[in-house]
């Protein structure tokens, strides 16, 4: 009997749970699916909200690209407007080689007859050093290495201790002269000498002093530049003298003498420019026409539906409607400028070359400004949607701005509450799969005390 007790209370041993059931149940993938299932569905507010933000981000990337292009078709539209000022209006000079004309404001158109008596020219010198500088980094004229520079009547001091380092400092001292350092010796025996020459016409005295001697001999006295514009002033009086190769001859209006001679300057007006600006403005166009018909229909871009796009159309439309109220030209057609059949436009640069000078009169007149005209209207119409204030694309980007950051904060909020109930489920998982391990093992427990007891006793009937 103490035999069958002792093997009893062995097998008893072998089987008994536990006292800390922390094990792991045979349904714990079970529950754990169950955790990860009720986070993905708690997850779908917070994914809607992410997706939300992609297509923000989308909107915003594509309002951002129609900025840049509006902003380019609004500078096309400047570029016009600087075309139809001074840059309308054309110099042409009969003969060159005699004087070049420059534009620096509105002259009146006509015909400028100019007569240069004398082209002038510059004062000029070069040193006279006996001993030859073979090399101008090491060497001077002087062995002095401070000097006085004379320009007319105005003096300067320049300190150097060398050719170069002189020739460099008095093109600093702000003396109106150019000083280089010039080669009068053959390569294999370099005698390198400075040379001087005034910045204005005329007879300019011309003298370098180390202290002891005059280093520099006189090459060029100069002359003053004498002309004319149309006869005047008339003789026995003198031509009008001047000391600068570049003078004005009317308002906006400026020639360079060149050489003695006559020639006639004609002032009129041009559509050269404007041309070129038309040409540019039609391709700035059609590049945000391209751009915004993208955002359309049913395969569409980013911003399929948005009102922003409707407002892009309608500007664009609006601003190439414009009509003028006077005059020969009354529309971009009658400059070349016409709509294809797919919206964009085409530019026909022979349409201005074809226009009258009164044509052209009224072409620029109908163009305008900033504050007039075509251009003006066409920049007040931009300006609806491209306005940092209150134009569609800031508006539009701040509202998308604002959203997001609301996107943002409830997805904060609802990962607090995921992460929470996340913390929650699986505590309480954890929990029932303890127990059911728990249960478990008491089952297990159960079931081999039964098989211990009908084991050791032979009179045990046989259950089934």
């Amino acid at each position: 009997m103490s035999t069958s007790s002792s093997s009893l209370s062995n097998a008893l041993t072998s089987i008994a749970p536990q006292t800390t059931t922390t094990g792991t149940s045979t349904f714990a993938a079970t529950l754990q699916a169950s955790v990860t299932r009720a986070l993905e569905i708690a997850a779908l507010p917070m994914q809607a909200l992410q997706a939300d933000q992609s297509t923000i981000s989308g909107e915003t990337s594509e309002l951002n690209t129609l900025s840049g292009l509006f902003n380019s078709l609004q500078t096309s539209l400047q570029n016009i407007s600087s075309g139809t000022g001074g840059g309308a209006v054309q110099a042409t000079v009969a003969d060159p080689s005699v004087l070049t004309a420059s534009v620096n404001g509105s002259p009146l158109a006509g015909t400028y007859t100019v007569d240069i008596v004398n082209a002038g020219s510059y004062s000029s010198a070069i040193s006279n050093s006996a001993t030859p500088v073979t090399d101008p980094t090491s060497q001077n004229i002087s062995p002095s290495t401070s000097f006085t520079l004379t320009v007319g009547t105005s003096t300067y001091t320049v300190t150097a201790s060398d050719l170069n380092d002189l020739a460099a400092g008095i093109n600093s001292s702000g003396a109106p002269v150019q000083a280089v350092v010039i080669n009068l010796g053959s390569p294999e025996s370099p005698n390198y000498q400075l040379s001087l020459q005034s910045t204005s016409l005329g007879g300019v005295a011309l003298q370098l002093n180390d202290g002891t001697n005059n280093l520099l001999t006189t090459l060029n006295t100069g002359s003053d530049a004498s002309y004319t514009v149309d006869g005047q002033p008339a003789l026995p009086a003198e031509p009008i003298s001047t000391d600068s190769s570049t003078v004005t001859i009317a308002p906006g209006l400026n020639v360079t003498l060149e050489a003695e001679g006559t020639t006639t300057v004609t002032i009129a007006s041009s559509l050269s420019s404007v041309s070129s600006e038309l040409s540019s403005f039609v391709n700035a166009y059609n590049a945000a026409f391209a751009e915004v018909e993208k955002n359309t229909g049913q395969n569409g871009g980013a911003l399929v539906g948005d009102s922003s796009v409707l407002d892009m159309q309608e500007a664009l439309t609006q601003m190439i409607t414009y009509a003028g109220s006077s005059g020969s030209i009354t529309s971009l057609a009658q400059l070349g400028v016409e709509f294809s059949q797919q919206g964009t436009l085409t530019f026909d640069p022979t349409v201005i070359a074809g226009l009258s000078q009164s044509q052209i009169t009224d072409a620029l007149t109908f163009l305008g400004d900033t504050t007039g005209g075509f251009v003006q209207y066409a920049n007040n119409t931009l300006d609806s949607i491209t306005d940092p204030s209150t134009g569609v694309v800031v508006t539009d980007t701040q509202s998308l701005q604002n959203q997001n950051t609301q996107d943002q904060a409830e997805i904060a909020n609802d990962q607090a509450q995921l992460t929470l109930l996340q913390t929650n489920l699986n505590a309480q998982m954890a929990e029932a799969n303890a127990l059911i391990a728990r249960l478990q093992n008491q089952n297990t427990f159960l079931q081999g005390l039964f098989q211990a007891s009908t084991s050791n006793n032979p009179n045990a009937s046989t259950v089934g």
